[in-house]
């Protein structure tokens, strides 16, 4: 291979710069021009649903390529994949609150199904950094041994147990390597605020360590902040760990993250000097960093003048092909013609309900509120209130806003209403505000809209040109769109008009005097009509060059000095209560540039969105009027990606101002409040949680989030997640986890409570449990005795005593112990997630690894398992303090 093939093969290609503008595959000969029979590397932001626009760009590739490499096609994948048009899971947070590692390995098969059936062969998931400061988003939580665990059921479920050339498995690339999740101040990106690299080596990088070796991972991510003053792109020690831990795959930079050694960080002096410490550190395949040109040119001078050897580069490629082998594609590496991606995603449905549905937590329940039983109760009337009371809210990585795809969506509203008729109770709803400090773009959930009749969408007809003249496709859709790099399906050019028609039922209960309008991307039109009134027009006068889609994280200062402006996009329009609207929007696409990486990767974009605020600034009101003459209250509230994503990083950890004030007026009402709390962070909202008559944690529970927490309100399903994380009641309370040292809670605050609202682990039920009988052996033996390389297996008896269905997780911790170095409380070591019918009795095993899970680095820098007596004691959660059930083994 020349150093051109060998620069093709670690540069990742965005997909519009070989698709073009046409969507013909165009532009590959002109982005092919440095090096024209190369081989393409790597691909990213593609998409392609339609598996035949995957083969053509494969096949032109083999075709002009003098060396016959496939191309691998690497997605977004962090609990769906990246197309936004295929399944939404739960959120890392809220499937590690399943503890259900088997459910986590279904979802990672499914995902893994669904990125390789439209040509996805690396999915950037899992995230498995450490989540201990909760004002970064991202994590499956705060504990190394929960996070390893999820970590190799996500990744073991992603590449089908390493079965990598299966048609329905991916690479995993895990990621953020390493020390990503406890910055300074909780900043996304900032530098490594633990302590000292004892914590890296020994905590944070266990789970990508499990992952790599146990879950069929072959991809690294690197992670943007520095520790240890090094920027982690090229911190030695990290690519050392992955040497010794036998890793056989690729790295990767995050986006710029090669050229943020000089932009940034301020390592590298130069281009050239950057790109060199990258490759001799042992990176591997860049990341938007530079142009292919600037890339290969400095690359080739880099090996010429000898700052770099031509062997580091064959060794770097060396490892990529062995994942291209791997993965099959040197024995076919096209979609075979019967795999229907969509088909496929239908499949998955009752999978991501049941995961919503696992991973909720209930945190209190005074009295038994929940379930409701209206008729037993005496409940006719249910109030519910919230910004997330009828709103999609998948979270980050899921498309605008959070709320794609729309089609699968169900809110809690619509979830509710399933109950309403058969329990014999009314509901009614309001918003009472947004979900953050500003008047946003709400997507109009499906099931409001119909056409003829037909609930779940508007009647769609596409048009071949941007006349409305030659129609070429019809179907029933919601109008919260995007097409990729490709023309709509059914089109050939990206140039086209579509109407979009039927009729929306206004869900308000009392008229809302809120907002109404239409989205779109750049170089488009759109009109709305309402009963044939023009409500909405864009661009109609003139094409420009800039869409109205607000950001998906609107930064402080526009929040600051615009929280009062109407959406982007929208008229004032009264919503009335039972009244139905003919919609209309006629929209124009005109694809008259090529997309950029990181600046527009979409060629066109539409939403039909509205907000039901009350413009008049009497929303609040409007909701406890309503509430007021209920007899419980459902109080949604919490958070959206556009405050809990990735760079939407928070000082405090409340609910939103807005959000707090009709929480407060809410509480004042004197009725049984229910308070379910959506987001990717714990609230420190402790007197909120002493003020509920009961209290559900549902995370971001992914597109059947709705059905799934209505379900655990009416008792169709029993909750049985547990909390991943520990929740503050006081954001300076920071960093609060279970696993503290024994010196860390030795004095006491002053001015508030030093115990946080609840611990890791924490988490009720419906059902009520016996757990009896603990006890350990090792190896299947009665030896009380291990050592190096042996497994510790836990056994406990436990017993459904109540009158309903739950789950128990049982979770074992070992206890502070004489030591070299200074060892936590309590660490959790091995846990399990059991159902239970009424009066069932069933042994629940668990296992550990003990080389694996309870080594530690002792003063020497030295791996160890240390000689002496554990004691594993069985737990209901992180903060308990009853020890009593316990044994305690011997490592000799």
């Amino acid at each position: 291979m020349t150093v051109e093939d060998l620069v093709l093969q670690l540069h990742l290609m965005f997909g519009g710069d070989i698709v073009g503008v046409d969507s013909m595959n165009e532009l590959y000969d002109f982005t092919m021009r440095f090096s024209p029979d190369s081989p393409i590397g790597v691909m990213h932001d593609w998409y392609p649903i339609n598996i035949s626009h995957y083969n053509s760009v494969q096949e032109l590739n083999l075709q002009k390529a003098r060396l016959k490499i496939p191309l691998m096609h690497i997605g977004e994948c962090l609990h769906g994949v990246g197309s936004f048009k295929q399944s939404m899971f739960p959120q890392s947070l809220g499937l590690s609150a399943s503890f259900d590692t088997d459910l986590v390995y279904r979802v990672g098969r499914a995902i893994g199904a669904e990125a390789r059936s439209i040509g996805i062969h690396a999915c950037l998931a899992p995230v498995l950094d450490i989540g201990q400061d909760p004002r970064w988003g991202q994590a499956w939580g705060e504990d190394k041994v929960l996070t390893s665990h999820m970590g190799v059921a996500h990744s073991s479920g992603l590449s089908k147990n390493s079965s990598w050339s299966e048609p329905d498995a991916v690479v995993p690339v895990v990621k953020h390597f390493a020390a990503h999740g406890a910055p300074q101040s909780g900043h996304n990106t900032a530098p490594f605020m633990g302590h000292g690299n004892r914590q890296v080596m020994q905590d944070l990088l266990m789970p990508f360590k499990a992952a790599i070796q146990l879950g069929g991972v072959r991809g690294a991510l690197m992670a943007y902040n520095e520790l240890d003053d090094i920027p982690a792109h090229v911190h030695p020690m990290l690519y050392e760990a992955l040497e010794d831990w036998g890793f056989d795959g690729f790295t990767i930079a995050d986006d710029t993250g090669m050229s943020e050694l000089r932009s940034v960080h301020r390592v590298a002096d130069s281009v050239a000097d950057a790109i060199g410490q990258w490759f001799n550190a042992g990176g591997m395949i860049q990341f938007y960093d530079y142009p292919l040109e600037v890339y290969l040119n400095t690359t080739k001078d880099l090996v010429a003048n000898g700052s770099m050897e031509l062997i580091t580069l064959q060794s770097h490629v060396r490892k990529i092909l062995g994942v291209k082998w791997d993965l099959g594609l040197f024995d076919d590496p096209f979609i075979p013609a019967e795999v229907d991606p969509l088909e496929i995603v239908q499949s998955h449905r009752n999978l991501t309900l049941e995961a919503a549905q696992k991973s909720i937590v209930l945190l209190e329940n005074k009295d038994s509120i929940l379930p409701l039983r209206p008729q037993a109760q005496n409940i006719t009337k249910i109030a519910l209130i919230g910004p997330f009371a009828d709103v999609l809210n998948y979270g980050d990585y899921s498309g605008q806003w959070g709320q794609c795809p729309a089609d699968a969506a169900q809110t809690i509203r619509q979830g509710m209403l399933n109950y309403a008729s058969n329990e014999g109770f009314e509901l009614v709803s309001s918003w009472g505000t947004n979900t953050w400090e500003y008047n946003a773009q709400y997507v109009i959930p499906p099931y409001l809209l119909s056409s003829n009749g037909a609930p779940g969408g508007l009647s769609a007809t596409y048009f071949a040109d941007t006349n409305f003249s030659q129609p070429v496709v019809q179907r029933i859709e919601s109008p919260a769109l995007d097409w990729g790099i490709y023309p709509p399906e059914g089109l050939t050019s990206n140039n086209f008009s579509a109407i979009w028609e039927g009729e929306l039922q206004s869900p308000v209960d009392a008229d809302v005097d809120g907002w109404v309008g239409t989205a779109i991307g750049p170089n488009s039109t759109v009109k709305l009509f309402i009963n044939e009134n023009l409500v909405v027009a864009r661009g109609v006068d003139g094409l420009l060059k800039a869409g109205n889609i607000m950001g998906n994280i609107m930064q402080y200062d526009f929040i600051s000095t615009n929280s009062t402006l109407a959406p982007v996009g929208s008229a004032p329009f009264t919503f009335r209560k039972g009244e139905t609207y003919h919609i209309r929007i006629e929209y124009q696409a005109f694809n008259l540039y090529k997309t950029t990486a990181n600046v527009n990767s979409l060629n066109s974009q539409l939403l039909l969105f509205w907000n039901l605020v009350s413009r008049n600034g009497d929303a609040v009101e409007q909701a406890i009027q309503l509430a007021s003459s209920s007899d419980v209250v459902v109080l949604a509230v919490g958070a959206a990606w556009n405050s809990d994503g990735e760079g939407g990083d928070r000082g405090t950890l409340g609910l939103a101002t807005s959000q707090d004030e009709l929480a407060r007026e809410v509480f004042k009402l004197g009725k049984p409040v229910v308070l379910v709390l959506q987001g990717g962070r714990p609230f420190t909202i402790p007197k909120y949680y002493n003020q509920s008559a009961a209290v559900l944690s549902a995370f971001f529970p992914g597109q059947s989030g709705g059905q799934a927490i209505a379900d655990v309100l009416f008792g169709a399903v029993s909750p049985g997640g547990r909390m991943p994380v520990t929740v503050p009641r006081h954001v300076g309370q920071l960093p609060v986890y279970y696993n503290y040292k024994p010196s860390a809670h030795r004095v006491n605050y002053l001015d508030v409570d030093s115990s946080p609202a609840y611990w890791f682990g924490y988490g009720l039920s419906y059902a009520t449990f016996d757990a009896f009988r603990f006890e350990a052996s090792t190896n299947a033996t009665d030896s009380t005795d291990f050592t190096t390389d042996d497994t510790v297996k836990f056994v406990v008896s436990v017993r459904n005593t109540g009158m309903m269905a739950g789950s128990y997780v049982a979770q074992v911790y070992v206890l502070s112990r004489v030591s070299s170095i200074v060892q936590p409380v309590k660490q959790l070591v091995a846990f399990r997630r059991v159902d239970l019918s009424p009066g069932e009795e069933s042994i629940v095993v668990m296992e550990l690894d003990v080389s694996r899970y309870l080594t530690i680095l002792n003063r020497k820098n030295e791996w160890e398992l240390e000689k002496g007596a554990y004691t594993f004691a069985l737990l209901n959660h992180g903060g308990d303090i009853d020890t009593t059930m316990n044994v305690t083994l011997n490592c000799v």
